[in-house]
C-alpha cells in the first residue's frame, strides 16, 4: 500500500483517531520537550534515506545541531522545536517537504508528515490543494507550531 492510500482515511474523515493510527513509518510525533537530534532521527525513520542523521554539540557556550544529509553538513544554533523543524525542512528541500499535521494542533505532542515532492503532488491531485492545506500546514520561516500563542478564556 502506498502512502496516498494509507493517508486516504485520515484525509477523508479528518479524525484525530485516524491521525493517531498512522504509523511511525509515515508520520512522526514530536513532544515539546524533545531533543533536537531526535527530531531528525524520527524524520529519517519516515523517509528512510539512509543519509540523514544529526548530532548535538557545543561550540563555546552555544548548543549546536548538526544535520548531515547526503554529502552535506548543516549546523545551526539550537533554540527550540519550531526553529529545528524549520531548519530540518530547509535541509531536506527540494527532495522532501515536511508539513505540520494540523489535527494535532493544541497538544504538547505534534505530528508531522514528511513526503517527497512527487508524493505531495499525488495527494494534491487526488484530494485537492485546498483539502491538503486544511489538514497539513506548509512549514516556512515564520511557522509557529509549538510556540503558538493560545488564548484560553
Amino acid at each position: 500500500m502506498n502512502k496516498a492510500d494509507t493517508l486516504k482515511k485520515y484525509i477523508e474523515t479528518e479524525s484525530f483517531e485516524e491521525l493517531s493510527a498512522l504509523n511511525s513509518q509515515l508520520i512522526f510525533w514530536v513532544d515539546w520537550r524533545e531533543e533536537d537530534d531526535a527530531i531528525v532521527e524520527y524524520c529519517e525513520k519516515c523517509i528512510n534515506t539512509g543519509t540523514l542523521n544529526a548530532e548535538m554539540g557545543y561550540s563555546g557556550d552555544e548548543l549546536l545541531l548538526t544535520i548531515k544529509y547526503k554529502d552535506q553538513v548543516f549546523t545551526e544554533k539550537v533554540m527550540d522545536r519550531d526553529p529545528t523543524l524549520i531548519f530540518l525542512n530547509r535541509v531536506l528541500q527540494p527532495d522532501y517537504e515536511i508539513r505540520f499535521c494540523k489535527g494535532s494542533d493544541g497538544s504538547d505532542t505534534l505530528a508531522f508528515l514528511p513526503l517527497s515532492k512527487a508524493e505531495w503532488l499525488e495527494l494534491e491531485n487526488i484530494h485537492g490543494k485546498e483539502k491538503l492545506d486544511d489538514l497539513f500546514e506548509v512549514i516556512n520561516q515564520d511557522t509557529q507550531m509549538f510556540s503558538k500563542e493560545w488564548d484560553f478564556e
